[in-house]
This record gives structure tokens, sequence and C-alpha cells, in this order.
């Protein structure tokens, strides 16, 4: 049963962006908020106007590298009175076609890119009755039935989705935790680019933030690999495990394109010289 209050959206969305700050210092990402009004009144059911929102924020913490700023802005929209705003802004990178991100909301968000950050901007349809409260249309944008268990549901996509990069990540973390998470925002953002031949390492070493040599220094020391032998160790393990999998009835090619290969005969020799043997064995393996 849904049940809808009218009450203010400014301390809503500030208790998401407060419950979300221990999550953030952990990938040491700086999390704040500001309002461009001091009330914002509706008619809403929290469910409903968090869950999108709690997904859009988590994700752009995740994805900004470690030392930069993720705001959180909400006002009233200037052009038109029956939509209110909520703006997400982060420095360091641009995440503006980071296909993770741009998912998390359905429709009604605008994205615009700046040389070293993103703005994100949720337009939310309201209607504003005679006392000025505005009322929330129950068919908005921001609609997913089960509201997100945040620090759960980006652990558990944060995680690594191979055995062994997982034990690297661990192995990071038992240094520092700050190195613990950088690894973590290496593994997320070459997962989230996995089926892109043409993400190569400068283009990794821009999502991070960080100058080419700054990269290889810190994979270097946490993996004992280059940036471009780690990039093709993280897709290899990929393809293995899709290619492991009972529930993935891929073939040899259909694999080697969905981790970024371009050539089929590339990956196979690549394949067989991290692991031993040919992916087809697992093809072969699962009839």
């Amino acid at each position: 049963m849904s049940f809808r209050i009218n009450a203010d959206l400014v301390p809503l969305f500030r208790g998401l962006v407060t419950g979300l700050q221990p999550f953030a210092a952990a990938q040491d990402v700086q999390l704040l908020f500001e309002s461009t009004v001091k009330n914002l009144y509706a008619s809403y059911n929290p469910e409903e106007a968090l869950s999108e929102i709690t997904v859009l924020l988590s994700r752009v913490v995740s994805f900004t590298p470690q030392s930069y700023t993720v705001k959180v802005f909400v006002g009233e929209c200037e052009q038109n009175n029956d939509r209110c705003l909520l703006v997400i802004e982060n420095t360091g990178v641009d995440l503006s076609k980071l296909g993770e991100i741009l998912s998390a909301v359905k429709s009604g968000l605008q994205v615009e890119k700046f040389p070293k950050g993103t703005r994100f901007t949720v337009s939310i349809p309201t209607k504003k009755n005679g006392n000025a409260v505005v009322q929330v249309n129950s068919n908005g944008t921001l609609l997913p039935k089960k509201y997100p268990m945040y620090f759960s549901a980006v652990k558990n996509r944060l995680a690594t989705h191979f055995s062994n990069t997982e034990n690297l990540e661990k192995a990071a973390a038992s240094k520092s935790n700050n190195e613990g998470v950088f690894l973590k925002k290496v593994n997320a953002v070459i997962n989230s680019h996995m089926s892109d031949a043409e993400f190569k390492v400068d283009a990794l070493a821009n999502a991070m933030a960080l100058s080419r040599t700054q990269l290889f220094r810190k994979i270097k020391s946490l993996t004992q690999m280059s940036p471009q032998q780690y990039l093709r160790y993280v897709r290899l393990e990929k393809a293995k495990k899709l290619l492991q999998s009972k529930n993935e009835n891929l073939n040899v090619s259909e694999v080697c394109y969905q981790v970024g290969f371009a050539s089929k005969s590339h990956f196979t020799r690549t394949f067989q010289k991290e692991f031993g043997f040919n992916p087809s064995d697992f093809t072969k393996a699962k009839m």
C-alpha cells in the first residue's frame, strides 16, 4: 500500500545525502548538499521520490575519482512552475557517456559535460495547488516500485565479477583503505566499458583523473601489472566467467566481442596464453 504525505522535499533529499556520506567517505569522495530554496513542499511518497535518485547519486559517487567532490542541489524550475529540479554535479572526470549512470533514471534526466566534471539534472513533475504545495505525480519519472537498499546494492555492483580480481582488491585494501577503493574504482570503470574495444589505457587514465604515468605507478604497485596488462587481464577474467556460465549460452565469438576484443583470433591466442587452454574448451565442457 502506498501512502503519500504533504511535507518538505528539502530535508528529504538532505537526509538522503547525509545517509550516503559514509559511503562517499569510504570512496574518498566529498559529498555535499545545497538547496536554492528554504522549503519545497510537495505531496509525495518517500519510497517513490527517493528510488531512482538514490541509484543515480550512488553511481555518480562510485565513478567519481578519489579526492574529488559530488554536490547535490535542490530547487524550483524557473522555466516551468510545474516542475522542481534536483541537480547532481561531480568534479574530476566527465561521466556524461557512462551508460551505467545514464540508465539510472528512465526519463527526465539531462546531462551536461564539463572539461573535468558533469552535471546531471533530474526534472521532477509537480503540480502546485492553491496552498503552494507541490503535488508529485504518482506516475512521474522517479518510480521504481522497490526502494533500493543502496549500501548493499552499490557494494554488490562494485564487487568484482571475478575471484582473482576480488583477491587483488582485498590485497590492495590490506595496504590501505584508499588503495582498496582505488582498485575497486578501476575495476568498476573497466567493467562499465567492457565491450568497448576502443577503451584503452588513455581512456582509463582519464576516467580515473590521473596522468598515464600516475596510473601506471598505482596499478603496477597494486597488481604487479602495467595498466595495459591489467586491462587485458580483467577482460579475460570476464570472458572466462561468461564461457563457464551455464546460464549464458554464448559462443566464443559472442564472448570475444562482449569483452572488447575486435578479433576472434587475437582473443583466442590471448586467452590461451593467459590460461593455457582454448576458450572453446569451456563451451565444449558445457555440452
